[in-house]
């Protein structure tokens, strides 16, 4: 997957977002997101900071690796 979609909208909105919300995807693809939003952390781009199925919610925090991919 291309991660720069999601950095570039994360950076965008001050380097906290939703993953879900780049994506634009519902919470019926929540899982397929976790899973792009923890391989973004495995590659040191971002920090997971909290999921919530009910509300569609996958916050990520960009890190310094993250904020350099994303310019």
């Amino acid at each position: 997957m291309n991660y720069n979609l999601i950095l570039k909208f994360i950076y965008k909105q001050g380097g906290t977002g939703n993953v879900m919300e780049a994506l634009g995807w519902d919470a019926s693809k929540h899982e397929e997101g976790f899973i792009i939003a923890n391989e973004m952390q495995n590659l040191n781009y971002v920090k997971l900071l909290y999921s919530n199925f009910n509300k569609n919610l996958i916050v990520v925090e960009l890190t310094r690796v993250g904020i350099g991919a994303a310019k």
